[in-house]
Order: C-alpha cells, then structure tokens, then sequence
C-alpha cells in the first residue's frame, strides 16, 4: 500500500509514531511501512498511536529509502529541529521568488545541507568553490534565492554562512526545478558547458556580452533548456525545419550561424551532442538578438 492509498481510505490508517519537531513526523500505515509526514501541527503534543489528520499532512517522504545513503530517520534524529524549520521556509521562499514548486525531496536536502554548511560555519571550515562568477552571471534568480535563504539562516539561527553557500545552494535551486532523475552533477556539467558558449560567441564577436539585457537573459534560459532537453534525450522534431528559412538565416546572420557551428563542433566533439537544425536556427537567432546592438556600438 503507498502513502496516498492510505490517505484515501481514511485518517485511521494513519498513526504516529514519534515527532521531529511540532510540524515534522514519523507514521505509520497498516501495512506497517513508515513515513516521514510534514504538516503544521502534525507533530505537537502526539502520543504514540495517535491519528494524524489528514488535513494537517502536506508532504511526505519514505522513512526507509533504499537510494539514500543514511536511512531519513537517522538524518532527522541527529538534525536541530530549528535548522528543519529554517529549511522548509527557505524552500517555500525560493518557490515564491522563482515561480516555481519544487519535489518534496528538495525540503530534506537543503535540510541536510544547511545542518552541515551550519556544523561547518560554526567550526570556521569553508570549502573552496571558484564558479561564483558563472553562477551568479548564469542563474541570477537562484544566486538570488540563495543569498535570501543565507539571510533567512542568519535572522532565524544567528550563524553567518561562509560565501561558498551563495553557489552551493544556488546549485540545489537550479537543480530542485529539473527532473527528479537530475543531479547536482549534470547542473555543474550545464554550468561548465554554458559557460564555454558564452566564451566562445565572445571570442568570434570580439565583444563583451551584457550580462543584464533581456535578450542574455532569455539566451541563459534557451541554453538551459537546451541541456535539460539533452539530459532527457528529448530533442526538437527535425521535420518541421522550414529550410527556406534557414537558408535566409545563413544568408542575413552569417557572423551567427558561424558561431553557431563553432557551438555545435564543440558539443559534438566534448560532449557528443548533435546539434538538429531546428536547434541550429534558433540558437542562432538567439545569437543574433543578443550581439545585434552590440555590433553596432
């Protein structure tokens, strides 16, 4: 029986076991299976046994999952309830700032995270990172969803995060809006690859790209896109390519299309991505809006 079934036959089939804090909690179900349940009261004055609500249940999370390296119940019972009540406000902060809804699998992460990045402040350990500026200049919202959330730790808890959390937590932003089966991993691989794009139209401009226009901004977002749709091996439909069009793009935005072969020899030698000519023509209108102005300065 998972979760919702059990929610769907009715709150007795809910029972507590034990509170983390007044709005975390261990249950269990009939068929004995545990859960970890989020909820505003769902832990405050419980006894073991107890009904849980199921109004008050807003989330949930496998007690015993078998890709975790430690069991959850492990991570929460060594976890200052304080620093679990600053993540999930951090979370539903960067939901609002970034217009979007995370998986439920980000609240407990960036849980753990800021328990450790916390440990680690405390005894003045700060881990080396030297992707800031790419980071900051690559996903400007999520460097500023977390520069908010070191803030949020430093009012709730009064422990000032090193400066290395700004990339560290603007990773799990970035990646918390991708598919489950993203990992931190691929985020840094689509940072090091944006990064060489942006190199490389740079270096065949001979320019200095604005890093505030609109048109950056949409160029970062197509890029992203772009790299999910390649984790995901889910491509633009060649068919519908107008040639004629293509053609009038090669014809009157050269300087474009040539980076744009430069971009796709890169991914194709690198990576081993092959760039569609649907992917060609848009990348290199993108190209176009973000140089245009600048040629002509």
């Amino acid at each position: 029986m998972d979760f919702c079934a059990f929610l769907r036959g009715g709150v007795s089939k809910v029972r507590y076991v034990k509170a983390f804090n007044n709005n975390v909690a261990l249950v269990k179900d009939l068929s004995g299976l545990e859960w970890v349940v989020m909820g505003t009261g769902v832990g405050f004055q419980k006894k073991k046994g107890d009904l849980i609500e199921e109004t008050s249940i807003r989330r949930k999370f496998a007690a015993e999952d078998s890709a975790a390296k430690k069991p959850l119940v492990q991570v929460l019972d060594h976890m200052d309830p304080d620093v679990l009540d600053v993540a999930v406000e951090v979370v539903k902060n960067a939901e609002v700032s970034l217009g979007t809804t995370f998986e439920n699998n980000i609240y407990l992460t960036i849980a753990d995270h800021l328990n450790f990045a916390i440990i680690r402040a405390n005894e003045q350990i700060e881990y080396v990172e030297t992707n800031r500026w790419e980071v900051k200049n690559l996903y400007p919202k999520e460097y500023l969803a977390a520069q908010e959330a070191i803030r949020l730790v430093f009012d709730r808890l009064d422990v000032l995060l090193p400066k290395s959390e700004e990339t560290f937590l603007t990773y799990h932003f970035v990646n918390g809006q991708q598919t489950k089966k993203t990992r931190i991993e691929e985020t840094l691989k689509m940072t090091e690859v944006i990064n060489r794009i942006i190199e490389i139209i740079q270096y065949h401009f001979q320019v200095k790209l604005d890093e505030e226009s609109l048109s950056y901004t949409r160029f970062i977002t197509h890029l992203r896109h772009f790299f999910i749709r390649q984790f995901k091996q889910n491509h633009i439909e060649d068919q519908e390519v107008d040639l004629t069009i293509v053609e009038v793009v090669k014809s009157k935005y050269p300087r474009s299309y040539q980076a744009v072969e430069k971009i796709a020899h890169l991914l194709e030698r690198k990576y081993g991505w092959a760039l569609s000519p649907n992917e060609r023509l848009y990348l290199a209108l993108h190209i176009w809006r973000l140089t245009s102005q600048l040629e002509t300065k």
